[in-house]
């Protein structure tokens, strides 16, 4: 949620002030106009020119009411069940089923029923917690829960739609969604990548965790998980213990190798000159003012490719169609990153309408990408997220979507919850399982495992839990 102008009440997206009148929606100006002509012929004073909109995008000065499954911000987390319920819109009183998380006390329990029923005047309210709301919905009446979220995971032993309180596992930190983004921000860092490039990267299907034996692609003797039994020769040598035969590529890992040296942890930092290293920061360029020459390079390099493509078809003779490798057995693969900042650099310069939308085309990578003028561009197909909505983008002077860049990751991709993130979890569900009184009972446990959350959304999480006991 975000503050608002008026104090004590929020907003679910930033609201911006739109002070350029080349990014105006013309019909709303036009409406805007009108209301002033009447104004006019009544003596009224004018409205001012500023237009406000929303950007569901944006992050910036956002208000999280709920920090590692504990409500933080109580009147936050009231603005954010009023916004749910009036989007809802019941058409009438309804009952109202809450689903509580784990770490939430019988006393915040008290003051959410108070709310519900003095704001929303509903006839009846539930609270139901969400480990038996998730056994309910598989169909199952024993099953451990696994629920990893953004900042924590809970695990819940249910058995006959009954939690155990005893070694239930509540909000255990840096083990959900966000410590994977930053474990992927530590190790693709020196190549470039930003928070955002490593949380889109996490979100893409090429980010995947591998099962526990499975070689990283490229290398023959590097899994991708590892028992350290030396420290001091981890720390100084990257050798995962003493005698031959232990020391591993840094390389393999997706790490910088050890100094001392240059291209080291410890050697001098580079220049950042050569482009084929790490990530290009096409907004600094733009920023720079060298937006026509990359414009112009990217089209010649273009025109190159499609020469090269089209004179090697006629000279290549038929053969037949090379075997598609999947993704755990590719060295390097490609993702379509959302470069929103690089959309707000080229809103700051002013370029127009006509200049902004011939920028995103030129800049733009995505699949479906159109290479005509905007003018000639075909009306079936969607050239923005707001047109793609339903929602013809005659309306704004300029485009709005997001420009899309295709980035190369190496064996990074796989790494994502490595660091110990699921060793930490995999230890949480054993004691869980062995604190249930009824040993008959673990067996079943162990067999109905439910991982949930958006945390656990990585090709190949439940994979390697599963595994790994």
């Amino acid at each position: 949620m975000f503050l608002a102008e008026k104090d004590g009440e929020w907003e679910p997206y930033k609201v911006r002030r739109r002070t350029d009148k080349t990014e105006r929606n013309p019909v709303l100006q036009e409406e805007v106009e009108e209301i002033n002509d009447m104004k006019k012929t009544f003596g009224e004073p004018e409205d001012d020119e500023i237009i406000y909109e929303e950007d569901p995008v944006s992050e910036e000065g956002a208000v999280w009411p709920i920090s590692e499954g504990r409500i933080t911000n109580w009147p936050c987390f009231f603005a954010l069940m009023t916004h749910v319920y009036n989007t809802l819109n019941p058409p009438f009183h309804t009952p109202i089923l809450l689903i509580v998380q784990p770490a939430w006390t019988p006393r915040e329990h008290e003051k959410l029923t108070q709310f519900f029923f003095e704001k929303f005047k509903t006839p009846a309210f539930g609270l139901m917690d969400s480990a038996i709301a998730t056994a309910w919905a598989y169909g199952v009446h024993t099953a451990t829960v696994v629920d990893v979220g953004r900042d924590k995971v809970d695990v819940t032993a249910v058995s006959e739609f009954i939690p155990h309180g005893t070694g239930r596992v509540v909000a255990l930190p840096n083990c959900g969604g966000e410590a994977m983004t930053e474990r992927l921000l530590e190790i693709l860092r020196s190549k470039g990548f930003t928070r955002e490039m490593c949380e889109q990267l996490k979100r893409s299907a090429i980010c995947e965790i591998l099962p526990v034996g499975v070689r990283l692609p490229g290398t023959s003797d590097s899994p991708v998980q590892q028992v350290i039994t030396n420290p001091a020769a981890a720390a100084s040598t990257g050798a995962t213990g003493s005698g031959p035969g232990r020391r591993e590529s840094a390389a393999a890992f997706g790490m910088v190798p050890r100094g001392p040296g240059p291209d080291t942890e410890t050697g001098e930092e580079q220049n950042g000159d050569d482009e084929n290293e790490g990530v290009l920061d096409v907004a600094s360029i733009v920023a720079g003012g060298k937006m026509n020459e990359y414009l112009a390079r990217k089209e010649r390099e273009k025109q190159e490719k499609a020469a090269a493509k089209k004179k090697g078809a006629e000279t290549a003779p038929v053969q037949a169609r090379p075997v598609r490798l999947p993704n755990s057995k590719r060295e390097r693969n490609t993702f379509m990153y959302e470069d929103h900042a690089l959309l707000d650099q080229l809103k700051s310069m002013n370029l127009g309408s006509k200049g902004m939308a011939e920028a995103q085309a030129a800049l733009d990578e995505g699949p479906q990408k159109k290479h005509d003028a905007p003018e000639q561009m075909d009306v079936g197909e969607p050239r923005s997220a707001i047109e793609a909505n339903g929602t013809s983008d005659f309306l704004f002077s300029s485009h709005t979507g997001p420009i899309r860049r295709e980035i190369e990751v190496g064996t990074e991709r796989f790494q994502a919850a490595s660091g110990g993130i699921l060793e930490r979890i995999a230890d949480a569900i054993h004691r869980t399982i062995s604190s249930v009184e009824e040993v008959n009972k673990r067996s079943e446990l162990w067999d109905s495992l439910i991982i949930c959350g958006n945390g656990s959304k990585i090709r190949g999480s439940p994979t390697f839990l599963t595994e790994q006991q």
